[in-house]
């Protein structure tokens, strides 16, 4: 009689064991898939953010308004005069953001937009990306527009 209580109490735990193991298992795998929709949600996010960003960014250039304005952490990194004769120039501005897209110093950069204008004569073009940290490309965004003749240029 001791021998088959001995016997019911292992199979009892083997059986245990295995139902254990099999929610391990599923645990593990379910774990993973809600980790990878979070990373695919972040992401998702932060690619929503950048092209809001940068078309925010081309309606201003399209205006004509001043960007420090509009985006006050904007950084002027360099301005070139390319050529006199066709008034080319070259404009390149920085502007930083942390983990939740708004505008940051340089001690938590998590986000970074580069602008680069370049303008020949009435027109202008712009190109607009948007990295991460680890300098992987989020978005990026080429505009051209004209610009509008001033009064002075159009009576001469």
């Amino acid at each position: 009689m001791k021998k088959q209580a001995s016997d019911k109490s292992r199979l009892f735990f083997i059986e245990f064991l295995i139902v254990l193991f099999f929610f391990l298992i599923i645990g593990t795998v379910c774990l993973r898939v809600f980790a990878a929709a979070h990373s695919t949600t972040r992401n998702a996010d932060a690619l929503a953010h950048a092209q809001s960003t940068a078309a925010s960014l081309a309606e201003i250039l399209e205006a004509g308004a001043d960007i420090e304005e509009y985006f006050p952490a904007a950084r002027l990194i360099s301005e070139t005069l390319t050529s006199e004769e066709d008034d080319s120039r070259t404009v390149l501005y920085e502007i930083t953001y942390n983990s939740d897209f708004q505008e940051c110093n340089a001690d938590e950069v998590f986000y970074t937009l580069n602008l680069e204008i370049s303008a020949k004569k009435h027109n202008q073009t712009a190109q607009i990306t948007i990295e991460d940290r680890k300098g992987d490309l989020l978005y990026e965004l080429s505009v051209t527009f004209h610009l509008p003749l001033t009064r002075e240029e159009a009576l001469s």
